[in-house]
């Protein structure tokens, strides 16, 4: 199972657990500024949790089960829904792999 994670700078950011094992990371940007980078993680164990943490403070951190992240059968279908979150009308979107 797959798992997509995010990071928004300034805002929060995502750490995976031993039981996530990072596949790839895209950065999201938009107008040509950065808003959000995408990491689509293989989920190993129903344990597995993702820590957000708030980039104001640092100590305000949320531990959620990855179950809460929805789910992929494949690292395609991962990539298919960043893409479709995206991609819409004719803005200046795009993805640069990290």
């Amino acid at each position: 199972m797959f798992i997509i994670i995010t990071d928004k700078p300034g805002e929060y950011s995502s750490e995976l657990d031993a039981n996530v094992q990072p596949v790839e990371s895209w950065k999201y940007i938009f107008y040509g500024k950065q808003q959000a980078t995408f990491t689509i993680g293989e989920v190993t164990s129903e344990d597995a949790r993702i820590k957000i943490i708030d980039a104001q403070d640092a100590s305000c951190v949320n531990s959620v089960p990855s179950k809460f992240f929805g789910d992929f059968s494949d690292i395609e279908a991962a990539r298919a829904e960043i893409n479709e979150l995206i991609h819409f009308s004719d803005i200046d979107a795009r993805l640069e792999k990290v």
